[in-house]
């Protein structure tokens, strides 16, 4: 039982059944031969050499030369640290890939909008946690005066340390509403913003220069608008909520 669960928790770090079964294994006997692996841990003898070099290049085993090869295990804490800053410089190069390829894909895709697909007078539907959260990212990161969010834990979902400001620029006014951790206290300090702890009613809320709205208003479900008329009474609710 205990392995099947750490094998679910290392697939969280990007490792398949067979590595992350190889890896246990390794720890168990501590330098052993690709053979010994694969007894040990189930893992097919035409997988093995796989399932170890993959390791290798997660940073999980080290290799020893000498006949037969043989095989260490990184320490949990060692292999765990440096797969996740492995992660994070992927996600980082994927990022600025990507972002250099939408002003691009925009003039290709441009020719195809027969109207506005966003904004006006329409309330758009969002369901669905990643498809809101994106949305709200995206909403923020269009902001050129102000940013105010509420709700119960309004930042939590975006991981404050060191994202916010990816997305904010300083010179935008920030203020948030609701329950915050100390991450997140400071994150919103080092963007000039402020916070004000309140019990919030709403599952989220965010205004974005006084005239685009996304509100959460239960679990998976949200709208999103620009119509004045929409947007105005939510703005007066966020400033009874600061004031």
């Amino acid at each position: 039982m205990e392995i099947e669960e750490s094998v679910k928790l290392l697939k969280e770090f990007g490792l398949n059944s067979y590595e992350a079964r190889a890896y246990i294994s390794l720890l168990k006997l501590g330098k052993a031969a690709a053979h010994e692996v694969s007894r040990d841990s189930g893992v097919p003898p035409q997988r093995v050499y796989d399932s170890l070099k993959g390791l290798e290049e997660k940073g999980f085993v080290y290799a020893l030369n000498g006949k037969p090869r043989l095989y260490v295990p990184a320490s949990v804490r060692d292999a765990l640290l440096g797969r996740i800053y492995q992660l994070k410089t992927d996600f980082e190069k994927r990022e600025r890939f990507l972002r250099d390829l939408v002003e691009e894909l925009e003039k290709l895709l441009s020719k195809f909008n027969q109207r506005e697909i966003e904004g006006g007078e329409e309330v758009l539907t969002i369901e669905g946690e990643k498809a809101i959260i994106s949305k709200a990212l995206s909403t923020i990161s269009s902001a050129q005066k102000s940013v105010w969010i509420a709700g119960v834990r309004p930042l939590f979902k975006f991981g404050c340390r060191g994202n916010l400001d990816r997305y904010i620029q300083k010179s935008v006014e920030l203020i948030a509403v609701g329950k915050f951790d100390i991450p997140c206290k400071e994150e919103i300090r080092k963007l000039g913003g402020r916070y004000v702890e309140k019990e919030v009613e709403l599952p989220y809320l965010l205004i974005v220069d006084g005239r685009k709205l996304l509100q959460v208003y239960s679990k998976g479900k949200s709208l999103y608008t620009e119509n004045r008329s929409i947007v105005v009474p939510f703005i007066t609710y966020f400033k009874s909520l600061t004031g």
